[in-house]
């Protein structure tokens, strides 16, 4: 196997397919730096939102992302916890402080979480073009589905919603440090549901530190899809198998 969709050879003694979501099989239908910048011009900090994309990541990391993750550990929660709006509001405090934002940070910031719930009550996730013709094929050779994502809520009703639901055997899903990835344990998780032995499975994601690791990690056959992050393609090692759009991945994986 080569790490580039020229001379691709299959990839044999694969008996399950377990799949990461976002930039996976769906999208966002707005990039959801674009929709941060959105909000703080619109609690009147023009100055912030003219921030990077890699600027905010580095404000989350600093401040609200270790803070969370502490909570986490602190609380002993179980694997699928999920964070209160009084603990979103406390997260984005702190999003907005490490952004320098100054005045009424307890107003802002329940403002700016008010403008995040009314977004996400409408369902943002556009699946991936060919993902249900996909994921029906290769049912139709004979692989077992899973799910293995990084996030905080069950993602069962949109899969539901766009008819794929009912293709996976195994759904899981954790933002909990320890449980997330990079660790393997979700994916290694998913493997058991299935019956599958982790070297008898491939996890496909957009992330390399999340995604390529976590699946090393856990010795099952990592691929990376760059269709939503083109820049994953640099980063990524030499060996990885790449790539750019889902149908692709029936090219990799004959009747097992």
């Amino acid at each position: 196997m080569e790490g580039s969709l020229g001379g691709i050879r299959m990839i044999k003694g694969i008996e399950a397919a377990i799949f990461d979501l976002g930039g996976t099989l769906y999208k966002t239908e707005k990039d959801l730096g674009d929709v941060h910048r959105r909000f703080l011009t619109e609690l009147g900090l023009e100055e912030l939102a003219a921030i990077s994309d890699k600027e905010l990541e580095g404000a989350q990391s600093r401040g609200p992302d270790a803070w969370l993750d502490e909570i986490m550990l602190k609380k002993r929660v179980d694997f699928h916890w999920e964070p209160s709006r009084d603990d979103w509001v406390e997260y984005d405090k702190r999003l907005l402080r490490s952004l320098g934002a100054e005045g009424d940070i307890e107003k802002l910031a329940d403002e700016y979480q008010t403008k995040w719930d009314m977004w996400l009550r409408v369902d943002r996730y556009i699946p991936l073009d060919g993902c249900k013709e996909t994921l029906v094929e290769l049912k139709n050779r004979g692989y077992k589905l899973g799910v293995a994502s990084n996030r905080f809520g069950d993602p069962r009703p949109f899969l539901k919603k766009d008819g794929i639901l009912s293709l996976f055997e195994s759904v899981e899903y954790t933002a909990v440090p320890g449980y997330k990835k990079p660790s393997p344990y979700m994916l290694l998780k998913v493997a058991d549901d299935l019956g599958v032995n982790p070297r008898k499975c491939v996890y496909v994601g957009n992330y390399v530190r999340y995604d390529i690791e976590a699946a090393s990690r856990g010795e099952l056959t990592p691929i990376l899809i760059i269709e939503c992050n083109l820049e994953e393609r640099a980063v990524a090692p030499a060996d990885t198998i790449i790539i750019e759009h889902l149908p692709e991945l029936l090219e990799l994986l004959p009747e097992s």
